[in-house]
């Protein structure tokens, strides 16, 4: 157990910086465990040095077990522990966390530290030398790592690099304090959201806020989180956080800087990313394109309807919105809804799957539309991102949609088909009609693909 935090009387004779700084500065504790943590001897360590200093506590609910010491006692008078959790009968003042910092600077400072003066008032003076930057500082052996983000709103995706000069980041990973204007963290919509302080940097970056790594260290303090079970709660606190936060931004993809790519949107046990799309899908409607894990999943659900075909010898091809992406991204375009494939209706029989339906052997579920002849294959019976499987019948040299309707398809002469050609499509080659272009500009008008490479999705969601 913490022992109690006992803080000696304050030194009559301190410095004009001294007073100076407690009057500049406040200290924000945001990032600890509340089951197991050192900001009681942390809080101590502050107060002993700048008995003055504001320093404020945030916890995301009443602490337990309690901080081992008293915010009645006197000598703690500028220390404040803040519980965010929602209280009916709670002024909206007292859940607002900027309402208990008045001083020009924040100091966020994480669990676990042990304050040099001279460390601190350099980091005061960097920070007035470079108003607008954010300036971090390394606690005990932590070795902090630069990163540049970049946030992709429009494909959903979080992308982190290393930045190697190491000089003005958008994100720092290892242990380390920061200082910020108070004014910045008034600009954010949610600065304290954990997890903390990854959705800060998230926040900073998006307006173009530098942080810059000033040398030297703070000292750590007490070690916590020793025991294996108390590191794995840590990691699933902050696992959920995560989640939690990607939820909220609509992130699907994260790529790490070593290259990893972490997936959090649909999976084959799980809904899509959109709801069922009526006339226009609704993230185009949001200014986004198909969330990427649904795209990754659209061409799974292809690659394994080409190859049950063509292993059953059906004559087949990418057809109008398919062609249209390989044509001119060599994939599915940014924004498909989902992918088409065509196929003639006579060698209909020769795939099973396509006179039984239900879910294959790999869990891909094949149906027939109840109204019209044509089919799709889902990616699974829960995630329902699909292919449209469109039969054509041959009568006089034309392709005729068999017995079906949809917006932009039509027929088409059957020597597009003859002989079929193969182009790049979702990372392998996929049978398509010989005269690519000529067969776009049939199907969606003159000049399809630089319209489409001109307004995008209003080609075909006007």
């Amino acid at each position: 157990m913490t022992a109690p935090l006992t803080v000696a009387p304050a030194i009559s004779a301190h410095s004009r910086d001294t007073k100076h700084l407690s009057k500049l500065v406040t200290i924000v504790f945001r990032q600890f465990e509340e089951f197991e943590n050192d900001v009681a001897e942390s809080v101590q360590s502050f107060v002993g040095a700048y008995p003055n200093i504001p320093i404020v506590i945030l916890s995301q609910s009443p602490q337990y077990p309690p901080f081992q010491f008293s915010a009645s006692n006197n000598t703690l008078r500028n220390v404040k522990i803040v519980s965010l959790d929602l209280k009916l009968d709670s002024p909206p003042r007292e859940l607002q966390p900027l309402s208990y910092i008045t001083t020009e600077y924040v100091l966020f400072v994480p669990d676990s530290v042990r304050v040099s003066r001279r460390l601190l008032q350099q980091l005061i003076l960097a920070a007035t030398s470079a108003p607008f930057l954010g300036i971090a500082v390394g606690v005990g052996s932590s070795r902090l790592v630069c990163q540049q983000i970049k946030w992709n709103f429009v494909d959903w995706t979080l992308q982190y690099s290393k930045d190697a000069s190491g000089k003005l980041c958008d994100s720092v990973q290892g242990q380390h304090t920061l200082l910020l204007k108070t004014t910045v963290l008034e600009t954010l919509p949610e600065p304290f959201l954990f997890p903390f302080p990854e959705s800060l940097y998230l926040q900073t970056a998006v307006r173009k806020i530098k942080i810059q790594i000033l040398d030297g260290k703070f000292s750590s303090g007490r070690s916590v989180l020793k025991t294996p079970v108390a590191k794995q709660k840590a990691s699933r606190r902050l696992r959920d956080f995560r989640i939690n936060l990607y939820r909220q931004l609509g992130v699907k993809a994260v790529v790490r800087d070593d290259g990893r790519v972490q997936w959090y949107g649909c999976k084959r046990e799980t809904q899509r990313c959109y709801p069922p799309v009526q006339g226009t899908p609704s993230y185009i409607l949001a200014g986004r394109n198909t969330p990427p894990c649904c795209r990754r999943n659209i061409r799974r659900t292809v690659a394994h309807v080409l190859r049950a075909l063509l292993q059953a010898g059906a004559r087949c091809w990418l057809e109008t919105t398919s062609l249209l992406g390989a044509v001119a991204r060599g994939d599915l375009l940014p924004w498909a809804e989902y992918a088409e494939i065509g196929v003639h209706a006579a060698d209909l029989t020769r795939v099973s799957w396509l006179q039984r339906g239900g879910a294959d052997n790999d869990g891909f579920v094949w149906e027939r539309a109840t109204k019209g002849h044509y089919y799709r294959v889902a990616y699974s019976a829960t995630n329902r991102v699909y292919v449209l499987i469109l039969p054509f019948s041959q009568r006089n040299g034309t392709m005729w949609p068999a017995d079906w309707v949809m917006a932009h398809q039509r027929e088409f002469p059957e020597r597009h088909l003859h002989p079929l050609a193969q182009i790049q499509f979702a990372g392998r080659q996929a049978p398509a009609p010989n005269d690519a272009r000529a067969f776009l500009d049939l199907k969606l008008g003159a000049n399809s693909l630089e319209r489409c490479q001109k307004i995008g999705p209003k080609l075909i969601y006007p």
